[in-house]
Order: C-alpha cells, then structure tokens, then sequence
C-alpha cells in the first residue's frame, strides 16, 4: 500500500519557488516536524499544503489543506485491520461511494457476502446457501424459483449493492 503527499511550503510557492517533500503515511512521530524543517518551514515561512499525493487506497480523501495528523491516524486506523476487514472497508467504499474513515467506522453494521455478484446470485445464496430456507417441503416447486427477482428484492429490502468483493448490505 502505497501512501504519499507531497507537503509543499506555501510562502515559498507564492514567490514562484517549488519547494516540497514527499512524506509516507503513516508516519512515525517526528517525521511530520522533519518534513516541515526540509522545506523550510519557520518563522518566516509558517504555511504550507499538499501540492500532490500517490495513494493505492481507496475511499482516502486527501485536499490541499487537509489535516495530515487526521489523515495519519485514518491510515493507522485502517493498517490496524486484518486483511478480511480491509477488504470489508474497501467492498463498502466501493459499493456506497463513501470516505475511508466513513467506511471504517461502519464496518460493524455492514456484511459482506463474497462471491455475490448481482440479483441471481443474491437470491441464490439466501435460498441455497444462508440457511433460512427448506426447499423439500416446496418438492419439484424449487426448480422454478426466479433466484434474479429474489434478489433483488432482498437488496432493495436491504439497501445493499454489489461490489468487486461481493454483496455489500447494511444490518
């Protein structure tokens, strides 16, 4: 995972003059003071911004002026995470069109079912695989489920949407 600003001295690029560090989240303290003194930044140069960013995370919202100790401790926070949750936290990005910290505080109140992919699917797995239903009682009826209408009534019912990583569906 790839996190980087460039942290830019503002005095210095209103008298024409470029002068930046890249500086990796999450940092370790100290780094951030480091940054500020490489380009310049004192008594006579107080401000600064971000002129650019590389980042590999979705969802991370990074503006000029953002607060780089906030963004650090979002980035903290989500690094912190096994794998399965990161991966949670990227699907609900995906699916809701939401921020990175956004998503990490809803991770609790999301499921992520893998493999889901659209409305067949979904009605499918609630059918077949969530347990809910028993199909012997219905006989040769269960060959005529429409699995694509199930499904997507579930995901209405629900508020859900598809992602890369599955069904995405808040309890």
């Amino acid at each position: 995972m790839t996190i980087k600003i460039a942290l830019t001295n503002l005095g210095k690029y209103n008298e024409g003059e470029l002068v930046f560090t890249w500086l990796e989240l999450p940092f370790a303290e100290g780094e951030l003071e480091a940054a500020k003194e490489k380009i310049g930044i004192n008594e006579q140069y107080e401000e600064w911004f971000i002129s650019d960013t590389d980042s590999d995370l979705p969802g991370l919202e990074i503006s000029e002026y953002a607060d780089i100790e906030e963004l650090n401790e979002i980035v903290k926070d989500y690094e912190r995470l096994d794998e399965q949750y990161q991966d949670k936290v990227k699907a609900i990005i995906e699916a809701d069109s939401i921020g990175l910290q956004e998503a990490i505080e809803d991770i609790d109140s999301i499921e992520l079912i893998e493999d889901v992919h659209n409305d067949y699917d979904l009605g499918y797995y609630w059918i077949h695989e969530s347990g809910c239903y028993d199909l012997k009682p219905m006989g040769n009826l269960a060959n005529y489920i429409d699995y694509q209408s199930f499904g997507y009534d579930i995901r209405l019912e629900q508020g859900g949407s598809f992602s890369s990583f599955g069904y995405v569906a808040r309890e």
